[in-house]
């Protein structure tokens, strides 16, 4: 008994994704995000975190802070500070799509320092 097309097609299974590749180097590419799972204040009024984490190290960094819009102070901070550190510069920056790192400051700041997004 011949069987269909789309009795055939629905039966297919999708094959499984390759393997992402890391980054080659330190701070070629970092993730970010901002997160609120604190449900109690910390004790300068902090809700939210903020991880900007480096992908060929996994080396990661946590910022409290009170308010979203904070991110970019954090974010530059972060910069002065791995940049220094490390003496290198950060190529990407790898978002959660977040209102925060939308902005237009936050744009201009990241193609000011050379940064991808």
């Amino acid at each position: 008994m011949p069987k269909c097309e789309s009795c055939l097609a629905g039966k297919v299974t999708m094959k499984p994704f390759g393997k992402a590749s890391r980054a080659s180097r330190p701070l070629k590419l970092i993730h970010s995000g901002i997160y609120r799972p604190m449900n109690i204040k910390a004790h300068h009024g902090a809700i939210y975190f903020i991880t900007p984490i480096d992908d060929y190290s996994r080396y990661g960094y946590v910022y409290l802070v009170s308010h979203r819009y904070k991110a970019l102070i954090v974010f530059k901070c972060f910069i002065a500070k791995v940049e220094t550190q490390l003496e290198c510069r950060v190529k990407t920056l790898w978002i959660d799509r977040g209102r925060e790192y939308l902005s237009n400051m936050f744009k201009e700041f990241c193609e000011e320092k050379g940064i991808q997004r």
